[in-house]
């Protein structure tokens, strides 16, 4: 949302709003649902990116994943409509996750295998899990988590895919 505070900031200074008024709107602004929003939960920190998904966003989630301590929590179906593309992207996101995250939770579904054919090429020595039930797994996160795991949730497999 930086980009768009930034040109809110020029019109309102445009307009003749003092700092203290700027700062003032600028504290109002909320980011938008499962778009990064992060929350703490038993002691964790919940990074919801559950909204939609593609792979620069998967990318620069796991950047940041990388780079967080305690324990690195990745939670994902993978993503949806890539085609004849779907094994190779979801290789690459393997091999991706594999150096940010201790533990891979993958929600099965038709490119699960795709995923953890990528996590095995970058040789992954952390723990995977793979989830048949996606809605008792969220319901039940706050059993899961403990203080000071980082846990990034991505992207979102709707019903209508297999």
């Amino acid at each position: 949302q930086v980009g768009p505070l930034v040109a809110c900031i020029d019109i309102a200074d445009r307009l003749g709003l003092s700092i203290a008024e700027i700062s003032e709107g600028i504290k109002e602004t909320k980011a938008f649902e499962h778009r990064m929003q992060p929350y703490s939960l038993n002691g964790a920190t919940i990074i919801d990116d559950t909204y939609n998904g593609n792979v620069d966003g998967i990318m620069a989630g796991l950047k940041l994943l990388k780079q967080e301590s305690g324990r690195r929590i990745y939670v994902t179906p993978g993503l949806v409509e890539h085609g004849d593309a779907a094994e190779n992207v979801h290789q690459k996101i393997g091999i991706v996750i594999a150096d940010s995250a201790d533990l891979v939770i993958l929600m099965k579904n038709s490119v699960t295998a795709f995923i953890e054919s990528g996590l095995a090429q970058a040789n992954y020595q952390g723990e995977l899990m793979i989830v048949d039930n996606p809605l008792k797994f969220y319901e039940n996160l706050e059993h899961f988590v403990a203080k000071d795991d980082v846990v990034l949730m991505q992207n979102d497999w709707t019903d209508n895919y297999s």
